[in-house]
């Protein structure tokens, strides 16, 4: 690639690095190509001492570094001009120094370019290096391409405007670029790269790997031990770390398989990780998040984004909001928040406790209870193992198959309950309830809402039920007894069940027995009927 300077332009080495240049360079292929040209050759050998490194200092050329077995520095360089008469051309040509000089700790190369003016001049200085693969490096460069290979000890290279690529090394690496990308692998080492306006490749990293970039997408692939990435407008993807700490803006972040633990914060963009050995911790907004396979405690913080947690060996905790909040498969216990979003959990070992406003929830497969408090949303249960509460307003809740007790609070809304082993207490208003094989105590407490209970055929129970302006229906099964106290106003008690009176008797009032007695049974009302029925057989 030619550097090219305008007619009549000071020219000074220390000042090519202008934005109006760097646009300047990408017309001159074609332009240059119908101008003179001269060319010229530089080869030196140079004995590199044990103990002394190797500085490059450069600009506007390719830079070719290979390590190898030997003891010297064999430089090659080919420079080339093109001006508008081939006298101009090799005037500039024969004025640009290649200086070499040797030092007791480095042996150092820096490219020195002519001042004064000069006529559209073009020019380039490419170089082939081949060091001893022992010595360190340090290399500086700008406006070209970098490519380093085969380099066993430290080294630091930096470059701008051009790609910069390192492979096969060993020892600590460093790299710098600015404008260009950056590849780097096969490594036996740690490796730390500082980047911006460019894509950052790294694979095959043996040691740690550090990266730093913006404005440009960061892969990493097979890293053994420890990636900490930080970047900023770019997507993040990382494949098989033995741990990682990412911090992200205004990308898309992606991991797969670490051997670690892991934490990711992210701003305006999606999250997905996935075969995390030790614990995850994610932070996001602004965008969903997706983590599975986690092997030991996940947590997943998110806002304005929809949250996916599903098969974690630890505990879990996960929230969002405005987005909905998905969690399964949790061996331990969890809590799950959420605000304006449906939340749906599976399959959870330990406790679980749930929050959430604004949204359905449903839970099933509790292990080892539940306590959900909601507001203006349905509730679905189911599957509990243990006891359940359940709090809410504004939304129906429906529970069914809980091993153990089933405390209810609602408000506004109707609740349905099924197949409890352990009684069930609810509190409502403005709803129905109804109530279905309900084993051990039965307490209801509702407001301007129907009652329908079906009582179960199991012993010992206890039934208590008051509401107000409608109906309270109980079905009983053949052969339970009950011992009746029943009370209305503005109402009347019926009963297709023989009832052997003990106490008062009339339209609004009955006290006795069931065949011969046994559970108690309270039903009070206002302004409502109360019906004892047959139960249908099954």
């Amino acid at each position: 690639m030619l550097s090219r300077f305008a007619a009549g332009a000071p020219l000074r080495a220390a000042r090519p690095l202008l934005p109006i240049l760097a646009v300047a360079l990408l017309a001159l292929p074609a332009a240059a190509a119908d101008r003179p040209e001269w060319t010229s050759a530089f080869n030196r050998d140079v004995a590199v001492k044990p103990g002394q490194k190797v500085e490059v200092d450069h600009s506007h050329g390719n830079v070719v570094v290979q390590g190898g077995s030997g003891s010297e520095l064999r430089i090659a360089a080919r420079i080339r001009v093109s001006a508008e008469t081939l006298d101009e051309a090799q005037r500039f040509g024969s004025a640009i120094e290649i200086r070499v000089e040797e030092a007791a700790t480095a042996v150092r190369v820096r490219t020195v370019y002519p001042q004064g003016r000069y006529r559209n001049v073009s020019f380039s200085v490419d170089y082939d290096l081949g060091m001893p693969q022992t010595a360190a490096l340090e290399l500086n460069n700008s406006f070209g391409k970098v490519t380093v290979s085969g380099i066993k000890a430290g080294g630091v290279v930096k470059n701008s405007h051009g790609p910069l690529v390192l492979s096969d090394g060993q020892g600590a690496q460093r790299l710098e670029n600015a404008f260009g990308s950056i590849e780097v692998a096969r490594v036996a080492g740690d490796v730390t790269v500082t980047n911006a306006n460019g894509e950052v490749s790294a694979s095959a990293i043996e040691g740690a790997l550090s990266v730093t970039n913006r404005f440009g997408r960061v892969v990493a692939k097979a890293v053994r031990k420890t990636v900490s990435i930080t970047n900023a407008n770019g997507d993040v993807d990382l494949q098989d770390a033995g741990g990682a700490t990412i911090n992200s803006s205004f990308g898309a972040v992606s991991v797969a398989t670490v051997g670690g633990d892991l934490g990711v914060t992210n701003k305006n963009g999606r999250v997905a990780a996935r075969s995390i050995v030790g614990a995850a911790t994610v932070r996001n907004g602004f965008g969903a998040v997706e983590l599975r396979d986690v092997g030991g405690r996940a947590q997943v913080e998110n806002a304005n984004g929809a949250v996916t947690l599903n098969d974690v060996r630890g505990d879990a905790v996960a929230s969002t909001s405005f987005g909905p909040l998905e969690v399964g498969q949790v061996k331990g216990a969890l809590t799950a928040t959420s605000a304006n979003g449906a939340i749906s959990i599976r399959e959870i070992g330990g406790d679980t406790s749930v929050q959430g406003s604004f949204g359905r929830i449903e839970v099933a497969n509790l292990k080892q209870g539940a306590r959900i408090l909601a507001a203006n949303g349905e509730v679905a249960v189911s599957d509990v193992t243990g006891t359940a509460y359940v709090k809410t307003s504004f939304g129906q809740v429906r529970a069914e198959r809980v091993s153990g007790g089933l405390r209810v609070e609602n408000a506004n809304a109707a609740v349905r309950v099924s197949a409890i082993k352990g009684g069930a207490e609810v509190r409502t208003s403005f709803g129905p309830v109804t109530l279905e094989d309900v084993a051990g105590t039965v307490d209801v407490r509702n407001q301007n809402g129907a009652v329908e209970l079906a009582l179960a055929a199991t012993k010992p129970c206890s039934v208590t039920v008051v509401t107000s302006f409608a109906p309270i229906r109980v079905s009983v099964p053949d052969g339970l007894g009950l011992s009746l106290t029943s009370s209305t106003s503005f109402g009347s008690i019926r009963s297709d069940l023989p009832v052997t009176a003990t106490g008062t008797f009339g339209k609004e009032s009955l006290t006795g027995t069931v065949a011969g007695g046994g559970c108690p049974v309270s039903l009070t009302n206002q302004n409502g009927d109360i019906e004892l029925r047959r139960a249908t057989p099954r």
